[in-house]
């Protein structure tokens, strides 16, 4: 429906109906012959989701005209390009009648929603707030969240004498002249939803009643300025992410929530009317295209409109069908942002920047009866984690940007309120404290008397923060042996593989991913297909980069050709890998996958410009992988494109540029169990008939040692500060036993093996111990290629075999008999 009417008067123009009943937006009533006809070209209408017929735009913006259809800067046949043609793929979201019905801890999920207009009603009713103030307070974290935020706030918004109390006391007086609106506000807007949900579970009606007044007043602040927004020509309003900073559309409506008790009648429409104008009509990322490719932050970060919807909700500008884009949101990034072995397609990292307001969400819908917390993804999520956690729990395996932080400890915290008997979150919570132990008075003396300006201000809406204030749960501290997990994980929808040797802190532990989901040429992704994490006693000997937040392959645990890995640097991306699956026994686990698309092709699916870097002076082709073009198949109508404002469509596939073709490059990496554990990585690998330098590469930055009685072509790391090494010290001896001449060294922060060769086979075997620990002696049969680990008590014969496809097979044998093959 459109309110012709509204949009005319915008447009400072009237409405007017001709006799044949055709509505026209005009400065003036026109008369039209008949011949004129001018009703048959109102036929097409585009919806907030898609296009009616996305060529108009390119027809007619001179932007658009001038980049032109992707298919003029791209290779295909005929064939190719009607795989795009088809009709859109038709997801089926996952049948409730698979999901369990755990037993929830959070009871604020089963109270009475109140009426229209009573407040709060999002995440909890008036009701509740005893039982959760009770919660907090019964929990160690719980209560120091309350006290650091009470000594917080008192330091800086409810002090006048500081910058921050100054604003919050113009907000209250209504001296909104004295605001500046930046892109610094939603600090502001974040902390006044801290002291409205203080003030609520604190019951300060003082604070209460002028949090309720900074908020309405600020809302009257921004309001003539949304209207500027909403009404500049060429500005594309019906997305969420185009909602200025200064809204604090992350804030909006649980400010509303959680202050609309202490607001006049007035003060509650001013609020209203601001949620109504920013959030009606608009569309989070994701929801302007198919269900498949709402996987991402992206998506879950713009769960906040279906919040502050929800804070309006059963009143006047609520949006039934911002809504229902909620809930089909929610309920796609179960299915494709999680996959079905409980792990999240992006990085923890960047999944944390929006899996909050993902949790917020599935809370709001719980208590409207769509409850998604027995979803199979979700209900294994942290079982995920719990396996690609390093023994120590120093590293939290997830690839990407910043891919080795641990999850979002808020969502943590939270999933122990709502599963109040999970290990998972036990073990992943980490050291727990006594309650018995905890003196809150103490507590708030020893905040007091040190400078914590630092701390950030706890709160629900700042996912970057890890404690919310309103779930930070009790907790007992468990140790991975008590969850009974298998010391093997092998996940093929994300080709993630995770192996130790025991459930210790100090056990062996290798960690590998090679991607088979990646469709899309973007996100926050790295070119580290197939690289790997090490941890042995404690200490971390290989990292999957040398910077969580370096893309570049060079920095990665791959091999190079001639120095070049991967990628090139411009910010092209990885394309999809194929993961071979694992070979899991009692004795140990190795996998494999098939590296050759992450050298030979970069891919992109955003292009702002075909005439400029790094899209430039490249051969571009369609790329036509069976899973690519099923996500995006049929797609062409939807707005998702988000990166060119004003929205306008530069659909577009993903496409491929060649890069660094090789004939074959395979990856096995894995761990063997026993009295002396120790992981091996085999590398197939060739890019021509022509010789090249082959680097393997382990990223860690640790000393070299010479211990008497080794081959010196064996490679010893310590964990040693100084040049003495204490017995017990960690170590870790690396020895290549394939059939290449092989140098083995540790320069520019990483333990690298080099050859010259045409046909690279690298064979390393990875052996920690601690000084004065036996060290194997290792050793490699001429004829037969068999390497051999001798141990006083251990015996273990490695067997190679490369058959048609280049790919080498492991067997290993102990004592004789075999304990492991790989697939």
């Amino acid at each position: 429906m459109v309110a012709i009417a509204d949009l005319a008067a915008r447009l400072g123009k009237k409405v007017f109906t001709e006799e044949r009943g055709l509505v026209i937006v005009s400065d003036t009533p026109m008369t039209l012959g008949d011949s004129q006809l001018i009703d048959s070209i109102i036929t097409l209408f585009d919806t907030p989701e898609k296009f009616a017929d996305p060529q108009i735009a390119y027809r007619n913006i001179p932007s658009l005209r001038g980049w032109g259809r992707w298919a003029e800067h791209v290779a295909f046949t005929p064939n190719q390009l009607s795989l795009y043609d088809d009709p859109e793929t038709q997801w089926r979201l996952i049948s409730q009648k698979r999901y369990d019905a755990p037993t929830l801890g959070m009871h604020e999920l089963a109270s009475d929603l109140p009426p229209p207009g009573v407040h709060p009603r999002v995440l909890f009713s008036p009701q509740d707030v005893p039982l959760i103030l009770a919660r907090i307070k019964s929990s160690v974290t719980g209560a120091m969240s309350l006290i650091e935020t009470e000594h917080l706030l008192s330091m800086s918004w409810l002090d006048p004498a500081t910058s921050d109390g100054q604003i919050f006391q113009h907000l209250v007086a209504g001296r909104v002249d004295a605001l500046q609106l930046d892109g610094q506000v939603n600090r502001l807007t974040r902390s006044l939803n801290t002291i409205a949900l203080y003030a609520l579970l604190t019951e300060d009606e003082d604070l209460g009643t002028k949090v309720a007044t900074a908020v309405a007043n600020y809302c009257h602040a921004i309001e003539s300025e949304i209207d500027a927004h909403i009404n500049r020509p060429g500005v594309y309003i019906a997305y969420w992410q185009e909602a200025p900073t200064w809204v604090g559309p992350m804030d909006l409506g649980l400010n509303y929530d959680f202050a609309a008790r202490w607001m006049t009648d007035e003060q509650r429409a001013q609020v209203r009317r601001v949620i109504g104008k920013i959030v009606g009509g608009r569309r989070g990322y994701g929801q302007n295209g198919p269900l498949r490719v709402r996987d991402n932050h992206w998506v879950t970060r713009d769960l906040t409109i279906f919040l502050a919807n929800l804070a309006i909700e059963g009143e006047e500008g609520f949006d039934e069908e911002v809504h229902d884009c909620g809930v089909e949101t929610v309920l796609a990034f179960l299915q494709w942002g999680i996959d079905e072995y409980g792990t999240l397609y992006e990085s923890n990292a960047s999944s944390g920047e929006g899996l909050p307001f993902q949790l917020l969400s599935m809370v709001a819908l719980a208590r409207r009866g769509v409850n998604t917390f027995g979803h199979p993804h979700w209900r294994k999520m942290l079982e995920s984690q719990v396996q690609c956690t390093s023994p120590d729990g120093a590293v939290a395996a997830s690839r990407g940007a910043r891919g080795s932080e641990p999850l979002s400890r808020q969502v943590v915290a939270a999933w122990k309120i709502l599963y109040p008997n999970d290990r998972y979150a036990d073990y992943l919570l980490g050291p727990a404290h006594a309650v018995a132990e905890f003196d809150p008075q103490q507590y708030r003396r020893e905040i007091v008397s040190r400078d914590i300006e630092p701390m950030p201000l706890p709160g629900v809406t700042d996912p970057s923060v890890a404690k919310s204030l309103l779930y930070d749960a009790p907790w007992r501290e468990t140790s991975r042996e008590a969850l009974g997990l298998p010391p093997d994980f092998s996940n093929p929808s994300q080709g993630l593989f995770s192996s130790r040797s025991d459930d210790s802190t100090e056990a062996l532990w290798i960690n590998m991913q090679a991607r088979p989901d990646l469709y899309l040429g973007g996100g926050p992704v790295h070119h580290d297909a197939g690289s790997f994490y090490l941890q042995a006693h404690g200490v971390t000997w290989g990292r999957d980069g040398l910077s969580d937040d370096d893309p570049a392959s060079v920095s990665h645990a791959i091999v190079l050709i001639d120095g070049v890995g991967q990628d090139d640097g411009t910010g092209l991306s990885p394309p999809r890998v194929a993961y071979l699956g694992a070979a899991i026994a009692q004795t140990g686990a190795i996998a494999s996958a098939d590296l050759r698309n992450a050298y030979d092709w970069l891919w992109t699916s955003w292009v702002a410009d075909w005439n400029a870097e790094p899209i430039a002076g490249r051969s571009w082709e369609l790329e036509t992988d069976p899973l690519v073009v099923r996500i995006l198949k049929g797609t062409q109508r939807y707005r998702i494109n988000y990166w060119a404002p004003p929205l306008h469509n530069r659909w577009c596939p993903t496409v491929r540029t060649q890069f660094n073709p090789v004939a074959y490059a395979y990856r096995s990496a894995g761990l063997i169990r026993g009295s002396h554990p120790y992981a091996i990585v085999i590398d197939d690998i060739r890019k021509n008939d022509d010789t090249h330098l082959y680097e393997w590469q382990m990223p860690g930055e640790f000393a070299t040692a010479t211990l008497p009685g080794l081959d010196p072509e064996t490679l010893v790391l310590t964990a040693a500060q100084g040049d003495r090494i204490p017995d017990g010290t960690p170590m870790l001896g690396v020895w290549e036993v394939g059939p290449s001449a092989c140098q083995l060294e540790n320069v520019r922060g990483r333990t690298l093996v080099s050859a010259q060769t045409v046909e690279c086979r690298f064979r390393i075997v990875i052996v920690p111990f601690r000084m004065g620990d036996e060290v194997p002696a290792v050793s490699v049969d001429a004829d037969t290629g068999t390497a051999r680990l001798e141990w006083s008590d251990q015996i273990d014969e490695l067997q190679f075999d490369v058959p048609r496809d280049n790919r080498t097979r492991l067997r290993v044998l102990r004592d004789g008999e075999e304990i492991l093959q790989s697939k």
